[in-house]
């Protein structure tokens, strides 16, 4: 007998059909709000260095809620000037986190349980290195089952991520000739790429490829380039790599940016310090490739590009950021700021600007010849987020004075005089090391600025006179810059201290922290807070100059921040680590 079915049957059969359809579509085309474990597995979320998350459980509607979920004390306070400034990375539900003391924590990330720990016992007092200006580790890095860890005392260190323990160490360079790392480093293919710091100390910067699995190098860029240099001065010219560098698969090309020359800010002194070459020619020249922004081919260490963003530099104008990548209208691009408060955006193929660029000319009433002023200098047309000159009147509590008649303001990119003239930007202006953040919703590059003016003379003796400004404290802003007009979006005014904290992005937000332990959720189109959170409420807690990390482990969005703050510009110093998620 034919079987028949009810037009009800029949309708109830499609719709469990059409349901079972959607059901399979969406676990296809889940939304990474939902999934079950998203990782953070580079210093920069991805190796283009965006810091951002594509996730939305927590969001605008709920930011609010948000609360601890776990808190981590490392227990490592045992050296006054240590910093916490690094980014967790998360892979496979597991968090690396390491001390500005080189210690690296195991963590379980759904409950900051300490899986294990490695303590560098082979390395030398922090204390006794070559090290500017705190003791800082940025961030380690993850590939194939090991954790890579640059060290203080410019040693590279392969741990086995399972367990923590040494696979291989490498020397990459020696404190004895300046050299210390406190970068984060890069996954590169099957190599993992660091860059050396030490330009306070006359060191002679590369940047270095390693082999994962042996620690061979694989190839050396050296950062100071010989014919731009005067006399045999690039021997010691420094061109630190302070910051993270980010990587293009596809066009097979790393990059980075460079720090100040050495030495500054007169030719044959920083500060008391005599290198070696002087008194001598002063390094005339472009000093190339330090205050740079440089792109290798990842294969081989060869040069592909270059694009100098502070000629002869004699102001520290360092490039310690981050170097980030986006496309801007289709075209592949880079963005990199500086201690000069410039942006500039290039196209990543070939380092051509993709806005206008203009170069000024130096203008000074007296030229000292020992400083070999470049005569030109670039300046991008991107809105800055940084104050370029000293303001017309500080802020103090009963209102705003002027600074007095003695304090000149000096030009941007003025050489420095026998009288004192006011820097700003200067060494700590512009943007410092805290890495910024790029958003494809918004298409917003976030990042901080900093107000801190000095007031500076240098006589042809080599005397230098540094002074204060009388009422000046030293601020900033966080704020974010539109990449598609090149204008200023927002931003948040920070008083009190200079901002010192990385940002990042999650979905529809930007987290950031202050330097007395405050942390924030802003809107990332507006800049509203939604959300702060006090950490001083956390004993053993310190300041917010960390950077953000964003993470799901069973489903569960975690936003991870590490409070222990940084000496000489921070009120609290500590060791927490603590993650945030919603109640559940």
């Amino acid at each position: 007998m034919r079987n028949s079915l009810s037009v009800r049957s029949t309708r109830l059969r499609f719709s469990m059909l059409m349901g079972a359809f959607a059901l399979l579509y969406c676990l296809f085309n889940i939304s990474p709000s939902f999934a079950q474990n998203l990782d953070w597995r580079y210093h920069g979320n991805t190796q283009s260095n965006q810091r951002f998350q594509d996730i939305d459980q927590i969001n605008t509607a709920n930011v609010a809620k948000l609360k601890p979920a776990w808190i981590f004390h490392t227990g490592v306070r045992r050296d006054p000037n240590m910093a916490m400034e690094g980014t967790p990375l998360v892979v496979n539900g597991v968090m690396y986190v390491p001390t500005g003391d080189d210690d690296v924590f195991a963590l379980n990330a759904a409950t900051g349980k300490q899986l294990w720990a490695y303590h560098p016992t082979d390395m030398a007092n922090p204390s006794t290195l070559p090290i500017c200006c705190n003791n800082d580790n940025r961030g380690v890095a993850y590939n194939n089952g090991k954790i890579f860890v640059a060290r203080l005392d410019a040693k590279l260190v392969a741990l086995d991520a399972k367990t923590g323990k040494a696979v291989w160490t490498t020397v990459v360079d020696l404190p004895a000739n300046g050299a210390s790392m406190t970068i984060a480093p890069q996954i590169v293919e099957d190599k993992v790429v660091v860059g050396v710091s030490g330009a306070e100390f006359a060191v002679r910067s590369h940047v270095d490829a390693y082999d994962q699995q042996t620690g061979a190098l694989v190839w050396r860029f050296w950062t100071t380039e010989p014919n731009s240099w005067g006399g045999n001065t690039y021997l010691t010219g420094g061109a630190s790599v302070w910051g993270n560098p980010s990587y293009d698969p596809q066009l097979n090309m790393v990059y980075f940016a460079t720090g100040n020359a050495y030495p500054w800010p007169s030719p044959c002194a920083f500060f008391g310090v005599v290198p070696v070459g002087c008194p001598g020619n002063g390094r005339e020249g472009k000093n190339l490739y330090s205050t740079s922004i440089v792109a290798l081919d990842s294969r081989t260490g060869a040069l592909n590009w270059y694009f100098q963003f502070a000629h002869h530099d004699i102001w520290d104008f360092d490039g310690p950021q981050p170097t980030v990548l986006f496309d801007l209208n289709g075209t592949p691009a880079i963005e990199h700021t500086s201690k000069t408060g410039f942006m500039f955006i290039l196209d990543r193929r070939n380092g051509q600007p993709l806005s206008p660029t203009n170069y000024t000319e130096v203008q000074v009433p007296t030229e000292p010849a020992w400083e070999s002023p470049w005569p030109t200098q670039p300046q991008s047309s991107i809105e800055s987020l940084t104050q370029h000159s000293i303001a017309p009147c500080v802020s103090i509590v009963s209102g705003c004075i002027a600074p007095p008649a003695s304090v000149v303001a000096a030009a941007m990119w003025a050489p420095y005089q026998p009288t004192p003239m006011a820097f700003q930007p200067w060494a700590g202006g512009g943007m410092e090391w805290p890495p910024a953040a790029y958003s494809p919703r918004t298409h917003f590059i976030y990042s901080h600025a900093n107000y801190s003016p000095a007031n500076l003379g240098v006589d042809l003796a080599n005397n230098i006179a540094f002074t204060g400004i009388p009422g000046e404290v030293d601020h900033g802003v966080y704020g974010a810059v539109n990449t598609i007009t090149g204008k200023v979006a927002w931003t948040i005014p920070i008083t009190g201290t200079t901002p010192d904290s990385g940002m990042g992005v999650a979905g529809d937000l930007v987290f950031f922290g202050e330097s007395n332990g405050l942390f924030h959720a802003a809107d990332a189109s507006t800049g509203t807070i939604l959300w702060t959170y006090d950490s001083s409420k956390v004993p053993n807690a310190g300041g917010g100059n960390a950077s953000p990390a964003f993470y799901v482990v069973d489903g569960r969005e975690y936003v991870v921040y590490a409070f222990g703050g940084e000496p000489g510009n921070s009120p609290l110093l500590g060791d927490a680590v603590i993650a945030f998620s919603l109640p559940q």
